[in-house]
């Protein structure tokens, strides 16, 4: 049988590929199948080894939060730390297979590297102000407005501003609650759900993904044990955030607020580096690998949100969706240290550990300090930030020749 060039094998698996478009792993796919393309005229000469490795990756990412803290005139003056995005913990898997390639005539040592590692986090928490502020106004409010109705049923977009003006000037008074709209819509009343000297209740689950691939090409340094490589490089960070906050003086189908994100990160670039092996003893090296990259990232944003307010003489339901999509240029840079145990001929071990640093990871921002967030009042939508990030990485590693 002839064999089939890298190219017809990636028209090959445009079907299979098209199958599983929903895939968390088409991405990597798609990058892998373009970069075999690039390479149609290498053909495979000798030297073939594949390495697998598995471990522990703790990622380290800064944290985002549409939770607020607002003074009596409802502007903001903070935010609240709903969960804790730094050095969470997953698994970590990664291959690398490499040769010694025919290039239009000329040997080279080519190798492809892949990982992927993930985490899955759960975050309860559960914020108040001092009630006693509140307390006074409330009392002061009821015998003024109420006229013997409970308090949180004459509560509705008529009287809301009469009790917003008794304490908009009042230093002491503070209120937590969420943003109204993601996409900076004024909402009629409620917006945001500030808890009146109420606790609110936030659960968080994060789902965090962090995979890529390069594809180098080795030059050997001259009359040292050390390795110049260079190729393209592909970096994907996917972060799913579903949030669930309510009054948890209440029943939480009362006054709640859900919201589910899909932020995705793309890493479009190259990587450059060195390696180096000494020889420790007879079958004991120690190996260095450290490289830097240069990428465009490609952000995409997906945000549904839903407030429910009924506790009030007006229940209020407000689903909002918002899109957006952003691009920044990032700069990334890897160093990873290993023992290397020859347990046979063709057969290497492998226990090592490393770091890696990205530039410009995305990250939402919710809203500016200072700004109102009374009734009726628009505010800034939701919008991609980056900040810097970094991943710690501990492998056990089988290299085999093939």
């Amino acid at each position: 049988m002839t064999p089939r060039s890298p190219c017809e094998l990636a028209m090959s698996l445009q079907p299979l590929e098209r199958s599983f478009r929903d895939s968390r792993i088409t991405s990597a796919a798609s990058a892998l199948l373009a970069l075999l393309c690039l390479q149609s005229s290498i053909a495979l000469a000798e030297d073939l080894y594949l390495r697998a490795d598995v471990g522990v990756f703790s990622l380290d990412l800064s944290e985002s939060s549409p939770f607020i803290r607002t003074g009596g005139n409802e502007k903001v003056v903070g935010f609240l730390d709903h969960y804790d995005a730094s050095d969470e913990s997953g698994a970590r898997v990664g291959f690398v297979v490499g040769g010694l390639f025919d290039v239009v005539g000329r040997e080279q040592r080519i190798e492809f590297e892949g990982f992927y590692s993930s985490y899955n986090a759960r975050h309860v928490n559960e914020y108040t102000e001092d009630p006693e502020p509140w307390a006074n106004v409330r009392s002061m409010f009821e015998q003024q407005h109420c006229q013997n109705v409970p308090f949180e049923s004459c509560i509705g977009q008529d009287t809301e501003p009469l009790l917003v003006a008794m304490i908009k000037d009042d230093p002491v008074i503070r209120s937590v609650g969420w943003i109204g709209r993601i996409d900076g819509g004024a909402m009629p009343f409620g917006a945001p759900n500030f808890a009146w000297g109420d606790p609110i209740r936030i659960t968080t689950k994060r789902d965090v993904e962090f995979f890529g691939g390069d594809l180098v090409f080795w030059t050997p340094l001259w009359q040292t044990e050390a390795s110049f490589f260079v190729g393209p490089s592909f970096r994907r960070i996917n972060q799913e955030t579903n949030t669930f906050a309510y009054e948890s003086n209440r029943e939480p189908d009362v006054n709640n607020m859900t919201l589910n994100e899909s932020l995705k990160g793309s890493y479009y670039g190259a990587v450059v580096g060195m390696r180096a092996t000494i020889p420790l003893e007879e079958r004991l090296g120690f190996t260095l690998d450290g490289r830097v990259g240069m990428y465009y990232t490609d952000t995409e944003y997906d945000g549904f949100q839903r407030t429910q307010l009924s506790s009030s003489a007006t229940p209020l339901i407000e689903v909002t969706r918002l899109r957006a999509d952003d691009s920044e240029t990032a700069a990334t840079a890897r160093i990873q240290a290993s023992l290397d145990f020859t347990a046979q001929k063709g057969l290497i071990v492998r226990l090592g550990m490393g770091a890696e640093y990205l530039s410009d990871v995305p990250k939402m921002h919710y809203a500016e300090i200072g700004e109102s967030f009374a009734s009726g009042d628009p505010h800034s939508p939701a919008r991609i930030e980056y900040s810097d990030a970094c991943g710690y990485f501990g492998i056990l590693s089988i290299t085999v020749d093939l």
